[in-house]
């Protein structure tokens, strides 16, 4: 997983920072629904490097790998590879509860609220609304069952045209599908935490949302209409967010919100031309970037991968004390990334002393991409005390050059 990772963070941080860059100029001169648009191009983009793009595979590999294991590493206990997925999945863990945490306080919020009939109001929605005394802003939330929230001052502080504005506000939200647009955005932040440009990319793509939301609810109003939607985001500003909700909207805090009033006055429309290039261009862009892989692989298809890194079983305690010795034969299939997935056991002997701990090294063992999938790679795993042959090659603890 880190190795794949690492493998998307430059065509990430790339599109990203591209993006970051592009924005104030995007937003000025083609308006926020299109610079809200371009943010589509970063999960197309990891799409062109996680799909595979060679739909045929390598023959299986008859050819047995023999490797010794001593005892001279039966002490070891992680491998640099495995300290740095154990960081990541310490973040991913933190993240995913801070995630819970937020949507714990919505549901608490939204069991204390009290349902409204805004058609008693003369107001229209297709959705329900909830009057919370938490609220500070209306915001929409739910992906399957969506709700609008209401602060319970929201009849006395906006005039009826301010309420159905802001009604359509998030409306509009939930008709373009933008909460769950915000999930795939929490999932590849989560995914990639460890990136600082993805926080700043994120920040970003959340302030875009509001602003393209804001262009297509004011895109056939008139001039007063603006007026009155411009007071009521005044009247609903925040000096700072009360708490973070990674998937519902809200109308933004007090920094970001001069710069909402600023793009009130300069609506654009939507540019099919510019996204279709963008997306045009990285799609031309990720298949470039392919090509060295796939020209690799088709030199060698019809050989066997190249390892970079092979973990070494730790040499079981009990075998160890008791001087057992013996040797694993096991399959394994390698995906066109390197990964190595199904390892199974073909023989062991003594039979079921070593299994455990081979499986869970070659678990971690990591080939160099070749675009080609290889099944049934055929190992063997010798277990001695002592080295047994200055010619069979012992397993590394660490990165090994490739052959």
């Amino acid at each position: 997983m880190i190795s794949l990772l690492l493998e998307l963070l430059l065509p990430l941080s790339l599109v990203v920072l591209t993006l970051l860059v592009l924005r104030p100029y995007l937003l000025t001169r083609l308006g926020a629904r299109t610079s809200y648009a371009l943010w589509c191009l970063v999960p197309l983009l990891l799409l062109c490097f996680v799909l595979p793009l060679q739909l045929s595979s390598n023959s299986t590999s008859a050819v047995m790998q023999v490797y010794q294991v001593g005892l001279q590493q039966a002490e070891q206990q992680f491998s640099t590879g495995s300290l740095w997925l154990w960081l990541w999945l310490c973040g991913v863990l933190l993240f995913s509860i801070a995630v819970l945490r937020s949507q714990l306080q919505l549901h608490k919020e939204k069991a204390a609220a009290k349902s409204v009939d805004l058609k008693s109001v003369q107001l229209e929605s297709d959705l329900p609304c909830l009057l919370s005394h938490k609220t500070q802003g209306p915001y929409i939330s739910g992906l399957f069952k969506a709700e609008i929230l209401l602060p319970t001052d929201f009849f006395q502080r906006f005039s009826p045209t301010q309420q159905q504005l802001i009604i359509q506000h998030e409306l509009t939200h939930w008709r373009r599908g933008d909460l769950l647009c915000n999930l795939l955005a929490l999932a590849l932040l989560m995914l990639f935490w460890f990136n600082p440009l993805c926080w700043l990319a994120y920040r970003a793509y959340r302030h875009d949302q509001e602003l393209a939301c804001d262009a297509l609810v004011l895109a056939n109003a008139c001039k007063a209409d603006k007026i009155a939607y411009g007071k009521a985001l005044l009247s609903n500003s925040e000096p700072t967010p009360v708490s973070w909700q990674g998937i519902t909207t809200h109308y933004g805090d007090l920094k970001q919100m001069k710069q909402r009033l600023q793009q009130l006055q300069n609506q654009q429309g939507f540019s099919k031309t510019t996204l279709v290039a963008a997306v045009a261009a990285v799609l031309v862009a990720g298949l470039w970037l392919q090509q060295p892989a796939q020209a690799a692989s088709a030199t060698t298809a019809k050989n066997e991968p190249a390892p970079v890194m092979r973990v070494e079983p730790k040499y079981p305690v009990q075998a160890a004390q008791q001087q057992i010795e013996g040797y694993v034969q096991a399959k394994f299939d390698i995906s066109a990334e390197g990964k190595v997935s199904n390892v199974r056991i073909v023989r062991s002997v003594p039979q079921a002393t070593f299994d455990k701990v081979s499986i869970t090294a070659l678990e971690q063992w990591q080939y160099a991409a070749t675009g080609h999938e290889h099944k049934d790679m055929l190992v063997r795993l010798e277990f001695a005390m002592d080295l047994l042959d200055a010619n069979i090659e012992r397993v590394g603890v660490i990165p090994t050059a490739k052959h």
